[in-house]
């Protein structure tokens, strides 16, 4: 018997739907197919029809693609403060949804999302491409087995490269904390997630601060709108060329960054401007309800990209270093003017974990990096929900991760945003 491909429709045509729309059109055309694209700016869904070679219907209103089109699956890659809006609606619309991260921006928002989903009767794919990378599953699987015991405490530091990937959230509509709630929760998220998954507990207590200490207004003697208009471009070190710096020119341009006439995805605001609200430096403690302790920092403004990871545990310790990343230096400065992809870029062929019991020698474990998609994770995320479906699938590990895991790592973030204004410990409540 043949079997019906899954009608996918993708909201939020911008810089993340590119990796969706690979995976539906180019790496699983057997299970399932581009049925809807919506946008409130058309010329990007058409953009991205003509660049996938697929004649998907448009839309810029989502009411109508869900009367209209009747997805079976409905992939929300919009910006986090539509999240709750266009996920609530698929589910009473009787699609099933995956979204990408974050769920949404606050507690409220995820309470409302999770009762959706009761309601609804079906559940939410949360797209936490990071848990299905090679080196975080080795992870998980080592704690499972008992490697180290229960854990007991985590010291999580997370590093962005200052003059890309770090500065590229104070470049681009991220940097509001109305729209995207900040890195502690646009970003932070992930690590939450995984934090949450490897301890296998549910946070309970937050404290947090957060500071301005790189970006913003008062960190730069150049200042001005968007580098692409700047009077400053001769001499500031900032400036940059949003289509030569973000993939290659032509993909920006197929999926809307530089459409005549069209306020598409600005992605080169000047860093330094007055309206970044956004912290670039966090430190955070979490309790969780077996009294597990994580400690945990993100910073936006370092000289290279990766995490330091300590877990220990009852019977032992466990320790993970990456730093991988293209290092500040290989991030194109205002003189170089050719695609970064097109330069020579290191990456290991391999991480490493170290596992230290208490009575016995300790080990190196390797484990392979795939150098894109997220560490291999984006490939192995789609092949279980857009190939087989994850319904089929043994999951030993508790990869495929929930709504509930996407409100728990939302409830950390807006905890910990709540306690850096206030300075307040913040309690999460059951969920």
């Amino acid at each position: 018997m043949t079997r019906t491909r899954k009608r996918c429709a993708i909201v939020g045509v911008g810089h993340r739907a590119h990796s969706w729309l690979d995976g539906i059109v180019n790496r699983h055309p057997a299970t399932a197919e581009l049925a809807a694209l919506c946008d409130p700016y058309v010329e990007r869904c058409r953009d991205a029809n003509a660049a996938y070679g697929v004649a998907a219907a448009v839309y810029t209103d989502y009411d109508r693609l869900l009367a209209e089109a009747k997805p079976d699956l409905v992939i929300v890659t919009s910006p986090e403060r539509f999240h709750r809006e266009h996920i609530v609606k698929a589910l009473d619309a009787g699609c099933a949804v995956a979204t990408e991260k974050p769920l949404c921006l606050t507690m409220e928002d995820a309470r409302a999302i999770l009762e959706a989903e009761r309601r609804a009767g079906r559940p939410i794919f949360m797209a936490f491409n990071y848990r299905h990378i090679p080196l975080c599953s080795k992870i998980r699987e080592l704690i499972r087995n008992g490697a180290i015991g229960r854990p007991v405490s985590m010291d999580l530091t997370w590093y962005l490269d200052y003059k890309g990937h770090g500065a590229s959230y104070f470049r681009r509509w991220h940097r509001r904390m109305r729209e995207s709630g900040g890195l502690l929760i646009t970003k932070a998220c992930h690590h939450f997630d995984l934090a949450n998954w490897w301890m296998d507990d549910v946070p309970e207590t937050v404290f947090a601060f957060g500071a301005r200490r790189f970006f913003g207004a008062g960190h730069n003697p150049y200042q001005g709108e968007r580098c692409s208009t700047c009077s400053h471009a001769a001499q500031c070190q900032w400036y940059t060329d949003v289509c030569v710096t973000n993939r290659t020119e032509e993909l920006s341009r197929e999926l809307g960054y530089r459409v005549k006439g069209v306020r598409g995805y600005i992605r080169d605001y000047c860093p330094f401007g007055d309206d970044v609200d956004i912290y670039d430096t966090m430190a955070v403690c979490v309790r969780y309800r077996n009294g597990g302790l994580l400690s945990y920092s993100l910073n936006a403004s370092v000289p290279f990209e990766g995490w330091n990871l300590a877990i220990n545990g009852t019977k032992g310790r466990l320790e993970s270093k990456i730093t991988d990343a293209k290092p500040a230096a290989s991030w194109v400065p205002k003189d170089w003017r050719r695609d970064y992809q097109g330069q020579t870029v290191e990456w290991p062929g391999e991480y490493r974990v170290f596992v230290m019991p208490h009575d016995a020698e300790a080990c190196e474990l390797t484990v392979p990096n795939i150098a894109e998609g997220h560490g291999g994770g984006d490939f192995r995320m789609m092949a279980a929900l857009l190939g087989g479906g994850t319904e089929s699938l043994a999951d030993p590990l508790g990869v495929f991760a929930s709504a509930r895991d996407g409100a728990l790592s939302i409830a950390i973030g807006d905890a910990a945003n709540r306690a850096a204004a206030s300075a307040q410990v913040v309690q999460l409540g059951d969920w």
